[in-house]
């Protein structure tokens, strides 16, 4: 869904991915003019759809716990998040990182 309007994938791994994050989006000209930030929700969203790549499913979230946003991801020409996946099954942990920090974490559970 946001891949190619928020982020375009730029490598994928067993375990993990790599995007960079589209500052033209649309998504920033309402979240929020003057100071655009990557909304959480959409952090989420990506985290499914690079789960859906490289686990090779669709996954259909069914809870998220554990959410925590410590750094906010703006926008710019060269940002590029990496996403790492663990766990098996129905849950699985992702850890978000920028420039090699990590800004977000999350658990989803999915069918």
């Amino acid at each position: 869904m946001l891949e190619n309007i928020l982020y375009e994938t730029v490598a994928l791994e067993p375990s993990a991915a790599v995007i960079r994050i589209l500052p033209e989006s649309p998504v920033y000209a309402a979240h929020f003019p003057g100071y655009p930030i990557t909304p959480g929700v959409c952090l989420v969203q990506m985290g499914l759809e690079l789960l859906s790549k490289v686990k090779g499913c669709s996954p259909e979230l069914l809870a998220s716990k554990g959410i925590k946003f410590l750094s906010p991801v703006l926008p710019g020409p060269d940002v590029q998040l990496r996403y790492v996946f663990s766990g098996e099954g129905q849950v699985w942990n992702a850890e978000i990182f920028h420039s090699g920090e990590l800004c977000a974490k999350m658990s989803l559970q999915v069918r």
